[in-house]
């Protein structure tokens, strides 16, 4: 009972700090577009705009007038769902999000799915059997991946499926199921290229020092059986460090995305984000901003909760 307890305060806290976490998010997003250079109601109504009209649009935009004022008006329009409309284009700026992320979603899913499904076996066999010429391989072919930016993966991905055997689109995207895996799938092996070298790696050395621990010669003393012993003696304690690792690298590649996005030219959030910020289009880039800061803190929050119920020893 009193485990339980404990677990529960231990949540509750650390929900409490996500809560706080994501509410300086806010404030950052809505103080970054009002310190950043131009006026996006100038740039709106374009050259020669009646100052009246700048004004008014000022106004509109919630850009005008006292910084505390407006980030009350920010607040209360953020409580009713209202993060404004797009200057470019007029569509608010919660339909354009709508429209772009699941894309980006399905992108960063069906990386994490892939890395995890080729990390847990590579690191968890090289880290348990420790043998050199396995161990200095490993080592040297993710550094190689690691060296290598994404985009180079990319352009050699593209050059090899796509120009030479036309097995991958070199554009172009289909939001129908499972039509989109078809635009995706390159995409997702680059992705997946980098985070096993990275995962897998962190597995390998979370092994390599778990298989030590007393507990686990404890297990080989009482004879327990093959799949219990790997699981509760191995791999679980040693997922701990790589899942607050995953959970930090699925809120990054939200950003990272951008760069896959435009090499393969998918209609997602982060070549949106691109956009908004080459056009200006303030209202859009702080509305991005907000859902890529509220994701990347609910990522954290729960990493740091699986971690904890994968190894009591982690501090949540």
């Amino acid at each position: 009972m009193k485990k339980g307890n404990q677990l529960s305060r231990k949540i509750f806290g650390r929900f409490l700090r996500a809560i706080v976490v994501a509410f300086w998010v806010m404030v950052l997003s809505f103080a970054l577009i009002r310190i950043a250079p131009g006026d996006p109601a100038s740039t709106k109504l374009g050259i020669g705009a009646e100052k009246e009209a700048i004004d008014l649009l000022r106004k509109q935009l919630h850009i005008g007038g006292n910084p505390i004022s407006q980030f009350f008006s920010y607040l209360g329009d953020l409580i009713h769902g209202n993060l404004g409309a797009s200057l470019q284009t007029g569509v608010k700026v919660v339909d354009i999000i709508n429209r772009t992320l699941p894309l980006t979603i399905y992108l960063i899913l069906l990386s994490t799915l892939c890395a995890l499904l080729l990390s847990i076996p590579i690191g968890t066999f090289i880290g348990w059997s420790g043998k050199g010429p396995l161990v200095y391989g490993f080592r040297g072919i993710t550094a190689v991946f690691l060296a290598t930016p994404n985009f180079f993966i990319a352009m050699v991905g593209i050059l090899f499926f796509s120009v030479r055997h036309n097995w991958a689109p070199v554009f172009g995207y289909d939001t129908a199921f499972p039509k989109n895996l078809h635009y995706l799938w390159l995409p997702v092996v680059v992705n997946t290229i980098i985070m096993t070298s990275v995962i897998s790696r962190v597995l390998y050395s979370s092994v390599t020092e778990t298989k030590d621990q007393e507990f686990v010669e404890t297990g080989i003393i009482r004879g327990v059986s093959g799949r219990r012993f790997f699981w509760f003696y191995i791999l679980k304690p040693s997922l701990a460090p790589t899942v607050v690792l995953l959970s930090y690298m699925m809120g990054t590649m939200l950003g990272a995305t951008v760069i896959l996005e435009t090499i393969f030219s998918l209609p997602g959030i982060g070549r949106e984000m691109v956009g908004a910020v080459l056009t200006s289009d303030y209202p859009l880039v702080q509305g991005i901003l907000l859902y890529f800061g509220a994701i990347t803190v609910f990522l954290s929050f729960m990493g740091d909760l699986i971690a904890y119920l994968l190894d009591r020893r982690v501090k949540i």
